[in-house]
């Protein structure tokens, strides 16, 4: 019999029934809980975060340290604070151009979903150009065009499913062991069905139009330059396991106690180089801490050298982050059983309340009668 307080729907008398019942459903459910492969696809989980991110990175650092044909890094995730689904990027140059820019760590076998996806998010885009000119830019918005940025080896890949979809993007690709990024690599390795021109020649030249910006000067600048990390460390829209590795960097050590202050976390994420707002910078921080708290990773500290402590003995920062994954981890793995918690109580508080209407209409249930639970 399992020691668990029945909700108080259960009629009295009846809570040593229910904790047998109770007790039978969640052991047969803890049973056979795959927690195992629950922990490894969230690392995995964690893992494509951290290439999103890093690719995200690399696709805007370009921006951020020069303006190739003008165009300068304007902030990330642009629609977040109206809850909108949207590109990871959007970059701005002084004539009225816009670039919105999705980042694609990895492209499905059936690339055309990938496709599908970003026409959507340019829908969106596009239906909400009032408002980007009036929130972001100060502006009239007077051309529009759309990137997906991805790694090399998947390059070749989305391009073509983009022409054979009849889409209108320009496929960037990221070499990550070169810190460059490309755009003129990025094509079909065969001619789609749809590509409409009389001779190769031609057909190469629509192929070269589909795939380059407007502004010529930017195809010449973005062909294979220098690229790096570092420029997207806090996307509101990733899992918080990835937001908070901030806490890790703005951390420091006292007295063998790795700690923080507030004003160093909204230091590091102010200087992020994703353009918040200081209010909303504000609001990320309160997050990132209350999300701290809540997988006990942060806590309070009743020491002046500090606002908040991290909880571990660990204070290098490569420990650090590994102890935050597992935090993060052992909080999702823990809330997956609180669901079969609550499943079970949820079944058997049903199952005791329609015995009890069968035995209010004198139909009385044997004793074992439901013993089925599992």
């Amino acid at each position: 019999m399992t020691n668990v307080d029945p909700p108080e729907s259960v009629s009295e008398g009846q809570e040593t029934k229910y904790r047998g019942l109770y007790g039978k459903c969640i052991e047969h459910k803890l049973d056979s809980f795959p927690e195992q492969s629950k922990r490894e696809d969230l690392r995995e989980e964690i893992g494509v975060q951290r290439q999103h991110r890093k690719l995200i990175s690399y696709s805007i650092f370009p921006f951020v340290q020069e303006r190739p044909a003008g165009y300068k890094f304007f902030t990330a995730e642009p629609l977040e604070e109206l809850g909108i689904p949207n590109f990871d990027f959007l970059l701005w140059n002084l004539d009225g151009s816009v670039i919105f820019g999705e980042a694609k760590s990895s492209i499905p076998a059936s690339a055309e979903t990938v496709v599908n996806q970003l026409e959507e998010r340019k829908e969106i885009a596009e239906d909400h150009k009032e408002y980007i000119e009036k929130e972001y830019i100060g502006g009239e918005i007077d051309h529009i065009e759309f990137v997906v940025s991805t790694y090399v080896n998947h390059g070749d890949k989305i391009a073509k499913a983009i022409i054979e979809e009849g889409a209108e993007f320009v496929t960037w690709v990221v070499d990550a062991y070169h810190d460059e990024l490309w755009i003129r690599q990025a094509r079909p390795t065969s001619f789609p069905d749809n590509l409409e021109a009389d001779d190769p020649d031609a057909m190469l030249q629509e192929l070269d139009r589909r795939h380059t910006h407007d502004v010529s000067a930017l195809n010449g600048q973005l062909d294979r330059v220098t690229t790096s990390l570092g420029q997207a460390d806090v996307l509101p829209t990733a899992i918080i396991v990835d937001q908070l590795r901030v806490v890790v960097q703005a951390r420091r050590v006292e007295g063998r106690h790795p700690c923080v202050d507030r004003t160093d976390v909204e230091t590091y994420v102010s200087n992020s180089s994703l353009n918040y707002t200081e209010e909303r910078v504000s609001g990320i921080v309160d997050d990132l801490i209350e999300a701290g708290k809540h997988i006990n990773f942060l806590a309070e500290w009743d020491d002046e050298r500090a606002d908040l402590k991290l909880v571990t003995n660990y204070t290098a920062k490569d420990d650090l982050e590994q102890v935050l994954e597992d935090k993060w981890i052992d909080w999702r793995v823990e809330g997956m059983k609180d669901d079969l918690r609550k499943e079970c109580e949820e079944r058997i508080t049903a199952e005791l309340g329609r015995q009890k209407q069968l035995n209010e209409f004198g139909l009385d249930i044997p004793e074992n009668g439901s013993e089925e639970t599992s």
